[in-house]
């Protein structure tokens, strides 16, 4: 009989280090490339393609109207939920069309209509043609209620996030 060595022929030790060894390669390829990836820079896919850009919060700077645009397109949304809530919204703008939309926060159908009402916003010609990201929260109030107090819409949060305010149409 053969002495040279076999796969079936593998101890227990051996074993144990080619599984070690399995280990540390996977950690080394999946955890290498995230550590070195700037904090500054937001990953988001576009069509197949990720784009690197910074997170920008001046959405009502580069999209003029987006307060009225937002409150047109979401009164029929506040009418049918009819309770006042918060949606944090991502979007990506390139050659001032919007290309990706993100909304979380506040159920389904809300974020839907979120998304339906950014992709239809209307921003106009932009200074540059790169692709920018950009995040804002949208405020669902009710200016009836005795504890909302009237601000201007783009204030800022806590969170440092400027917020569109979405209100039922007062008579």
């Amino acid at each position: 009989m053969s002495t040279r060595y076999s796969i079936a022929q593998r101890t227990p030790l051996l074993n144990s280090l080619f599984a070690g060894l399995a280990c540390a390669a996977t950690l080394a390829l999946t955890a290498g490339p995230a550590m070195a990836s700037p904090d500054s820079l937001e990953r988001v896919e576009v069509r197949g393609r990720v784009i690197e850009a910074p997170v920008r919060f001046d959405v009502t700077a580069s999209c003029a109207g987006i307060e009225h645009q937002l409150q047109d397109a979401l009164q029929t949304t506040w009418l049918r939920e009819r309770m006042a809530g918060r949606v944090r919204v991502q979007f990506v703008m390139q050659d001032g069309e919007i290309e990706t939309v993100r909304a979380r926060g506040w159920g389904n159908k809300v974020e839907r209509s979120v998304r339906d009402a950014v992709r239809a916003l209307n921003c106009g010609p932009q200074a540059s043609a790169d692709a920018r990201i950009y995040r804002f929260n949208i405020d669902f109030i009710d200016p009836y209620d005795p504890n909302y107090r009237a601000a201007p819409s783009g204030t800022a949060t806590a969170a440092a996030q400027p917020s569109v305010r979405v209100a039922l149409a007062k008579d």
